[in-house]
């Protein structure tokens, strides 16, 4: 055993680890017989997990996992390396369409690209990782301010909405309509609003709780992006955003 070893926090791991493993819950009893420590030590630790929410008691008074961990899920996901397991998704979605697919994720008031590949096509289209964009303007921007940012109408108060194109939205109530739009559609679609005969559109990427982490999109010149490839774009871009998820979570 390490000398850095601490008994009583590694029969804690333990006992969350022996909990997690029991759909309905264990008794205290139950706790102490199987994992063969003093009642006295399972019942302080026990208590003491229960104190700090990693432990719960349901109607039966079992213990379960408590609301403390599910927290801590969801920090670890994200904390998960995303760019290592959206590559090859990327490099399949980039095949299937035959244009430049990218990976976004919020960083401060812009959308960052983490992660880029290019078209097999000699014109390419594509922005570096790195490169930061304005969310009012950007499809993976439209994609953060709908399902990611909590208050995206007070959020956007303080953004600078700055025109680039004809076609950008300017106003306050332009973008509240450009998210309800993405709402409604699942996705997002940036009509040259960014760059002039550049169409791109984007979709979340949603960790196991249903919480937006990312953002993957398709960008490409609207010569070869018509507006007839829309529908059979964003159906490839849907199943690329759901197979990243699907990836982390099997390990793949």
């Amino acid at each position: 055993m390490h000398k850095y070893h601490i008994p009583n926090l590694g029969k804690a791991c333990a006992v969350m680890e022996e909990v997690g493993n029991a759909p309905d819950g264990l008794t205290l009893r139950e706790i102490y017989r199987t994992l063969d420590i003093p009642r006295t030590s399972a019942l302080r630790i026990t208590r003491t997990l229960l104190d700090a929410g990693f432990l719960a008691e349901n109607h039966d008074g079992a213990l379960t996992l408590g609301p403390s961990l599910v927290q801590l899920g969801v920090k670890a996901l994200e904390n998960l390396d995303i760019r290592s397991f959206a590559r090859p998704v990327l490099e399949k979605l980039a095949a299937e369409t035959g244009e430049s697919c990218h990976l976004a994720i919020l960083n401060g008031d812009r959308s960052m690209l983490v992660e880029v590949v290019d078209s097999p096509r000699p014109v390419r289209i594509a922005a570096r990782p790195g490169t930061r964009v304005e969310l009012h303007c950007s499809s993976t921007g439209k994609v953060f301010l709908a399902f990611q940012i909590p208050e995206p109408a007070r959020f956007i108060q303080s953004l600078e909405l700055t025109r680039h194109t004809d076609n950008t939205a300017t106003t306050k109530k332009a973008v509240l309509a450009g998210i309800a739009q993405t709402r409604k559609l699942g996705y997002a679609i940036d009509e040259e609003e960014f760059v002039p005969g550049v169409r791109c559109i984007a979709a979340p990427v949603k960790n196991a709780f249903g919480k937006t982490m990312a953002a993957v999109g398709i960008t490409a010149s609207t010569s070869t992006f018509t507006r007839a490839r829309i529908p059979g774009m964003v159906e490839k871009l849907k199943n690329a955003a759901a197979d990243i998820p699907a990836r982390m979570g099997s390990g793949k």
